[in-house]
């Protein structure tokens, strides 16, 4: 659930979103009482929906401009709920310009788990090349540590089912998700076992939460 914002908490260590993590507490609605200073209780889906947009693009490096234009919304405005954001949150924006500064220094970023993921464009001439060089800094090391989380999990997760007597086969990796196929009767302790495994993958500041579903089909388990 929400690994790259978790991620993200941690690795910026942002207090205000780790309490949130540990609290159980919806993030987009917080982000959005934040931001655009609206009560919880008064919260309404487009304000909620608009915190998210920026939640997740902050994470890709989005721009003023890409989120004006994901909204529907001015430029301007987009400059603006951008700035609220950073004045509420200030160590993410601590957070991008350490991982630039640093991916130009060193031509690559790392994981939370040591995985180097070189950016050699970074160092380009071209302006938009070394913007979206400088994007990727930003999000390599949330994306790939999320990436490292799950599989972790799928490298700890046949050893853990076997233990448990069950005969469910991990059939793929889809993101942040893993589908499998399991006899009717084990399907309750075999997504035990899974979220576990999962939840245990890495030791974060924040709770890592998986949700779980079953059906017939991966649509169906939705």
């Amino acid at each position: 659930s929400q690994i790259e914002l978790r991620l993200l908490a941690h690795v910026a260590g942002i207090s205000v979103l780790k309490e949130a993590f540990a609290e159980g507490a919806d993030i987009h609605a917080l982000t959005a009482s934040q931001v655009f200073g609206v009560a919880l209780k008064d919260m309404d889906s487009e304000t909620r929906h608009r915190a998210k947009a920026i939640n997740f693009g902050i994470i890709y490096g989005i721009s003023p401009f890409g989120l004006a234009r994901q909204l529907g919304i001015t430029l301007g405005d987009a400059k603006a709920y951008m700035e609220a954001y950073f004045d509420n949150y200030p160590g993410i924006r601590d957070y991008m310009e350490e991982m630039k500064s640093f991916c130009r220094k060193h031509g690559f970023v790392t994981t939370l788990f040591g995985r180097k993921c070189h950016i050699p464009e970074i160092a380009s001439k071209n302006p938009a090349r070394r913007n979206f060089a400088e994007r990727a800094a930003i999000n390599a090391p949330i994306q790939g540590s999320a990436a490292d989380v799950i599989r972790r999990a799928m490298v700890a997760m046949p050893d853990a089912l076997a233990a448990a007597g069950l005969n469910a086969t991990m059939l793929l990796q889809v993101h942040d998700e893993l589908v499998f196929e399991v006899p009717e009767g084990e399907a309750e302790e075999t997504v035990t076992v899974a979220k576990w495994v999962m939840e245990g993958a890495a030791h974060l500041s924040v709770p890592l939460v998986v949700d779980a579903g079953t059906g017939n089909s991966w649509d169906e388990a939705h």
